[in-house]
């Protein structure tokens, strides 16, 4: 009686775990933890600003998509309030360090205090491209969409296009391009 088929799947119902529904969740978790997929998506849109074209792959072509377009609609209207919410997704290296002449103000009033390495210093004082993509967005790209009004079909979005390209050699994941409509 222990090897009927009813129980025996009935004790197999109960050892699988049941699959959960994905209802109302439209992200794309591309085999990522959420610290690395949000670094990636920033940096891409970083990259998508600054160059305003991104070859990548389609489904992170679609979520870079989704985040710009929230981003250009916001950079439509300049606030301080919107540039404060467009600055946490568009990460700016930091701005030159202080020179010899400050640390040494600085180190009249703090004994302890410590002076950055060269190298770091080095690479602050660099030119960075990084640095103008918040006022190019500000400025040059949502200006450019500032004439569509908000009712109107793409007043907020369709900002950018995706093209497909053929799929990448090697692994064979499908490729888009991800451009600023014009």
């Amino acid at each position: 009686m222990l090897d009927s088929p009813s129980l025996l799947k009935t004790q197999n119902s109960l050892l699988r775990t049941p699959k959960k529904m994905r209802h109302k969740i439209g992200k794309r978790k591309l085999n990522k933890p959420t610290d690395q997929r949000m670094a990636l998506l920033k940096n891409q849109v970083q990259q998508l600003f600054m160059h305003e074209r991104l070859i990548t792959t389609e489904a992170r072509a679609k979520e870079v998509r989704s985040l710009a377009e929230k981003l250009i609609t916001r950079a439509k209207v300049d606030t301080v309030a919107n540039r404060q919410q467009v600055e946490k997704y568009i990460q700016k290296p930091p701005l030159p360090f202080e020179s010899k002449e400050k640390f040494a103000e600085r180190k009249k009033s703090n004994p302890f205090a410590v002076r950055k390495s060269y190298t770091v210093k080095k690479w602050r004082d660099a030119p960075h491209p990084e640095r103008e993509i918040l006022e190019k967005l500000f400025t040059d790209i949502a200006p450019r969409y500032a004439s569509r009004a908000k009712d109107a079909p793409g007043g907020n979005g369709g900002y950018l296009r995706i093209v497909k390209l053929p799929a990448r050699r090697g692994d064979a994941a499908p490729q888009a391009l991800l451009m600023l409509v014009e």
